[in-house]
């Protein structure tokens, strides 16, 4: 049967030094030659795959928490939130004074800062501020810099499959409490994904395992913070990075090196798979 390998970025393939270390470069190529998928499930947005993609050669992926799921460019899955639930999330970022972030699947729309890159991609502002753009600093500098809502008229008619809200772990219970229909997660002290009840990385692993034929048997998952909790809950033989939040390590079936001290490569030697 065929083994499937899903790997968390941020904390997990990417360094808190925003670069990917050269041992898990090597790894996943070696995952490669021994006929073994990587996958690459994160709560990042599309665009902010890219550079992580193309570094490693990987074309299949888990977008934004599980809203969309992609193999090998062919999206088998995709679940946009609700025009209104968006509105109502935007009025209440406002009033809280909190930075937006709306991901589409081609886009990003947040804090006015933006638009004034309009002249090239999103993407090339993003990285003129750091190179593999960590969320935490990303989302903090663009809604430092101005605190405007994203305009209706630039996403019309262009579904968001996830809200990011730059608010604390305590002031994420207020949005909690109104939004009861919606699902929280985190993976830094910053920022909290926000995205529809029900979906986690774990459903999009469970529908790219469907689309292919496959079962959980030989299925493995890294990752470091509590929006992976579903995740290596649900495959066969969850990992934990050395990095990671003690939550999610005490969730783990095995608990990695960090993710500079050749994490990726070390756990994959310890199960054979490479």
């Amino acid at each position: 049967m065929e083994k499937v390998v899903f790997l968390d970025i941020d904390g997990t393939l990417v360094t808190k030094y925003n670069s990917i270390p050269e041992s898990a470069k090597q790894a996943i190529q070696d995952l490669k030659k021994n006929d073994i998928l990587p996958v690459i499930a994160t709560g990042r947005a599309p665009l902010l795959i890219e550079e992580v993609r193309k570094e490693l050669g990987i074309d299949s992926y888990i977008a934004m928490n599980g809203q969309l799921v992609v193999h090998k460019g062919e999206v088998v899955y995709h679940n946009p939130i609700e025009k209104e639930i968006v509105s109502k999330l935007i009025d209440q970022a406002v009033e809280n004074n909190d930075g937006i972030i709306l991901c589409g699947a081609k886009d990003i729309f947040s804090n006015s800062i933006v638009s004034l890159a309009k002249r090239s991609s999103v993407l090339t502002l993003l990285k003129g501020i750091v190179k593999i753009i960590p969320g935490s600093i990303q989302f903090s500098l663009l809604s430092r810099l101005i605190k405007k809502p994203p305009k209706p008229k630039d996403y019309e008619g262009k579904p968001i499959y996830q809200i990011i809200v730059e608010t604390s772990i305590e002031e994420e219970r207020h949005y909690k409490e109104i939004f009861e229909d919606l699902h929280f997660a985190r993976s830094n002290h910053y920022t909290v994904d926000i995205i529809s009840e029900g979906i986690s990385k774990a459903t999009g692993i469970e529908h790219y395992l469907n689309h292919l034929g496959l079962k959980k048997e030989n299925t493995y998952a890294f990752g470091d913070s509590p929006n992976d909790l579903e995740m290596l809950a649900y495959v066969d033989t969850s990992v934990a990075m050395g990095n990671g939040w003690d939550s999610v390590k005490e969730a783990a079936d095995y608990v990695t090196d960090d993710v500079d001290k050749d994490g990726i490569k070390n756990a994959l030697k310890h199960f054979k798979l490479i």
